[in-house]
């Protein structure tokens, strides 16, 4: 299927020989201009819905719609990129007209077929409903193409045009040595084996995303209890041996489905804990999810209440009717702290509203903001000491030396794709390079972190970084 003779000269086959209507790989539409127009294009797109998003909005307030539509825009202009350099692949490398068609269509159904709900999404702002009840190798797919292109696109294309360029110098470099015409700065014909390297730009992808899918599929749904002792110098002696169930991250939706949360559930119950703690991120995407969500919380069992605050997956769809309908049936904690009577010893239990950065930033608080909000009107000798939830782990950076001795935190799924095994050292890993806390049990002066490594899943698969519920219990 792929040439191996000298450029401008195309072999002849069964399917090239005269006679034929099949034309030769040079001369298939669409042209190179076509390729190029359709290209500068989506540079365009993305260029423009950027300057919009890191100049303008500075300066405009954008409504949520527009901003989502505009992501999603970019999304759309990153596949149509993709597209476009594969058809072309296809079309130019593949000597043999009928595999080339294949191929070329092939290319065109498996872009369509993971862009709907993109097109959806842009037209309605929102995760379209099929998203959570198709199969979940479909979603996992969806969300691993997505992803890859949005990270890698970027780094190929500047990688690809610095090559070009250094190709193109070191050409000139020769040609003035030597003398002679000035070169081509890139042919469109090649041989053999660098077809085949050609072609790979198209192929590759698509069979990673078929062994990506595969490897969350066989991930599907385990989750693993773990048991942590941590020392509380800060609790009152009677409360010794406290425990709290930490769970974090559901995601209840397109990759963990309802139906999965059962075992969450009985395995939660199992562990017999004094205080349930949520730490965010109850939904994936859509609020649709959230009542089979709320009903499974509602039966989990605990001696001295369950406690929620939000996290960034929960605000997606809306921010405020999440709210409403968690605050229905359970304490959501979102810059404020409740008090705890246990046995005639006080204990509180705190909760921050989320955010990314540490500091004030437009209308929303930072982490030292939120946790200045919390502490708020809470007195130790009074109130007791105070155990915080947080989404985000670096708040634990904000919190102050003494009357918030532990945060319980989420978010970072135990950085999602790890190189180590938990609790090895040095902890490497993607989660590494994106947050400070990772995964586990870290401290500093008085003050302890844990973060929960989650339940649920936005990235389809996980690498030695396991789904968990997690039994604490403190001691004094």
């Amino acid at each position: 299927m792929l040439s191996d003779a000298p450029c401008g000269q195309p072999e002849a086959s069964d399917e090239d020989r005269p006679g034929r209507s099949d034309v030769g790989p040079s001369t298939r539409r669409p042209s190179n201009r076509g390729y190029r127009r359709l290209h500068w294009a989506s540079f365009v797109v993305v260029a423009a819905m950027l300057c919009y998003g890191f100049v303008v909005a500075r300066f405009v307030d954008t409504p949520r719609g527009v901003g989502f539509r505009m992501v999603i825009l970019i999304i759309l202009a990153f596949n149509v990129l993709w597209w476009t350099v594969a058809d072309r692949r296809f079309a130019r490398y593949v000597r043999s007209g009928r595999w080339s068609r294949r191929l070329r269509w092939g290319v065109l159904a498996f872009t369509l077929l993971l862009n709907v709900p993109v097109i959806q999404m842009f037209l309605a702002a929102r995760m379209p409903g099929y998203l959570h009840t198709a199969p979940t190798w479909y979603a996992a797919a969806f969300t691993l193409w997505h992803l890859g292109l949005v990270t890698t696109m970027p780094v190929v294309a500047i990688v690809r045009l610095a090559g070009l360029a250094g190709l193109y110098a070191l050409r000139m470099v020769r040609h003035r040595r030597r003398g002679g015409p000035r070169p081509a700065f890139v042919g469109d014909c090649d041989h053999g084996r660098r077809a085949v390297l050609r072609t790979a730009f198209a192929t590759v992808p698509m069979t990673l995303l078929v062994g990506g899918a595969a490897a969350g599929r066989s991930q599907e749904a385990r989750l693993a209890v773990k048991h942590h002792v941590l020392p509380a110098p800060w609790l009152p002696d009677r409360l010794s041996g406290l425990t709290i169930t930490h769970i974090s991250d559901l995601h209840v939706g397109r990759l963990f489905r309802p139906w999965m949360l059962r075992q969450v559930v009985d395995k939660a119950n199992s562990l017999d804990s004094d205080i349930v703690v949520v730490t965010g991120d109850i939904v994936d995407h859509s609020i649709d999810m959230l009542p089979p969500a709320l009903h499974a919380l509602s039966q989990l069992t605990h001696r001295h209440g369950l406690f929620c605050c939000i996290g960034n997956h929960d605000q997606i769809d809306s921010r405020a009717e999440f709210i409403r309908l968690v605050r229905r049936r359970f304490p959501l904690l979102i810059n404020e702290h409740r008090v705890l009577d246990i046995g005639g010893e006080r204990v509180s239990i705190g909760g921050l509203d989320y955010s990314s950065r540490m500091r004030l930033a437009g209308r929303r608080g930072g982490h030292w903001e939120n946790v200045a909000a919390t502490v708020r009107g809470h007195q130790t000798d009074r109130d007791g000491p105070m155990i915080v939830m947080s989404h985000h782990p670096h708040a634990f950076d904000a919190l102050p030396a003494v009357a918030m001795p532990l945060l319980l935190a989420g978010h970072t799924h135990g950085g999602q794709l790890m190189f180590t095994e938990p609790g090895r050292r040095p902890d490497i890993g993607i989660g590494r390079l994106l947050f400070k806390y990772t995964r586990g049990v870290y401290r500093r002066g008085g003050n302890t972190l844990f973060v929960n490594s989650g339940v649920g899943n936005w990235f389809p698969f996980r690498i030695y970084a396991p789904a968990e519920i997690v039994q604490i219990r403190l001691l004094v």
